[in-house]
């Protein structure tokens, strides 16, 4: 599938969005080139146009990458990565990568992402004011866009903490490993990204002073998304604590009745086996006698009841 190259530049006062053959010669504002399912062609085109690093534009044609900046002399790279949670699977990211000059914004993408599109579809206000405030609207959306992934896995272990503490299984714990798992791929993609929204807040170069500010509020909501993460994961923790002792205290139980009638038919197996001998001579009751099975049965029993009737006064049972 050909690499698809969508270029929007303000003309007159006008959004123009067009292929890069109808990108002018000379611009006087910003511009915003799209690529999506980048391939070596397309992007070595658009590297000539810009002078994009040649490191950078490598990075962008192997996928996937972890999020960073690099800061060059004319324009700055930063990778950005989109997570979002797959049932049962985890945490899937969707990987943006960005470069940043003065006057113009490049975004290479494998597959089409829904930040971009949303941002897309008022280029012309974010435009008109420059390239860094359009980038600044895809990360504070896409950073948006993590609080109900962040939501989704707290209510996960909301559940899962009372389905611990009433009732224990196997399955459950594949539930908790699951969100755990998911917890620890996002704290992979808040802790380098909150890197990379520092270091574009510095970019004096290509961010204005007044956007200083906003990056820097995108700043403060990746912390508010990484001391979430890490507080679940302490909760997950804590279940998992949970689901151990109760498994422990539920074959602590078990074992406790076992060892209650392992001790109740002790007495009884004694009495069986003494009775069981060839010994007849000397033995109480008499073996001829009518009553003497009768007798030995009521005395098990009454063991037996005794016995029970101990264990329960010691609360032992």
């Amino acid at each position: 599938m050909a690499a698809r190259i969508t270029v929007r530049w303000i003309d007159d006062g006008v959004l123009r969005a067009d292929g890069m053959h109808s990108l002018p010669d000379e611009l006087t504002g910003a511009v915003w080139i799209d690529i999506v399912d980048v391939d070596m062609d397309s992007l070595a085109a658009v590297a000539a146009r810009f002078s994009l690093p040649p490191l950078a534009v490598e990075d962008c044609l192997h996928f996937p990458q972890r999020p960073k900046i690099d800061a060059y002399p004319d324009v700055s790279f930063l990778i950005w990565l989109l997570p979002r949670l797959v049932p049962g699977d985890g945490i899937a990211s969707q990987e943006l990568d960005v470069f940043l000059g003065e006057e113009h914004l490049v975004t290479v993408h494998r597959e089409e992402i829904e930040v971009v599109n949303r941002v897309a579809a008022h280029a012309e206000e974010y435009l008109k004011r420059g390239v860094e405030w359009t980038l600044h609207a895809m990360l504070d959306i896409a950073v948006d866009e993590v609080f109900p992934v962040i939501e989704t896995l707290s209510d996960e272990l909301e559940e899962l903490e009372d389905l611990m503490l009433a009732d224990a299984r196997p399955t459950s714990l594949q539930r908790l490993y699951a969100a755990k798992r998911a917890l620890v791929q996002l704290h992979k993609v808040v802790g380098p990204e909150r890197d990379v929204v520092r270091g574009l807040a510095r970019l004096e170069a290509f961010v204005e002073p007044d956007a200083y500010m906003y990056f820097q509020d995108i700043g403060d909501h990746l912390a508010r998304v990484a001391d979430q993460v890490d507080t679940y994961r302490d909760v997950a923790s804590g279940t998992m604590d949970i689901y151990l002792s109760s498994v422990s205290n539920r074959m602590n139980a078990i074992m406790k009745q076992l060892t209650i009638i392992a001790t109740i038919f002790m007495p009884l197996t004694l009495i069986s086996g003494i009775y069981g001998m060839n010994v007849v001579k000397g033995m109480w009751p008499p073996i001829n006698a009518v009553w003497s099975f009768p007798a030995i049965i009521g005395s098990m029993v009454a063991i037996t009841v005794w016995m029970l009737w101990y264990f329960k006064r010691r609360d032992w049972w």
